[in-house]
C-alpha cells in the first residue's frame, strides 16, 4: 500500500509553487519515503505539509498545513 490522500510529511527540498517542484518526506507504512512534490503557491523547506492528491510516478500535490506545531520527523 502506498501513500494516501491526507497523509502529513515535511518539505526537504523547497516547493517554487508555479516555478516548480520540490520534494517531501512522508511516512508510509512505519516507513520514511521521498516524493516529487507540487504545489500552487511556495512551500519553504522544513514546512509541513498535507497531501491532497496522489499521481503517477511518485508525485504528490501538497498544501501547508498549519495546526502541527512540531515537526513529527525531528
Amino acid at each position: 500500500m502506498g501513500i494516501a490522500i491526507g497523509a502529513i510529511g515535511e518539505v526537504i527540498v523547497a516547493i517554487r509553487g508555479e516555478d516548480g517542484p520540490g520534494e517531501v518526506l512522508v511516512k508510509v507504512n512505519g516507513t520514511k519515503e521521498s516524493y516529487i512534490a507540487e504545489s500552487v503557491e511556495p512551500i519553504a523547506r522544513g514546512q509541513t505539509v498535507l497531501v491532497i492528491a496522489v499521481g503517477r510516478y511518485r508525485h504528490v500535490t501538497v498544501v501547508p498545513w498549519t495546526d502541527l506545531q512540531v515537526s513529527m520527523y525531528r
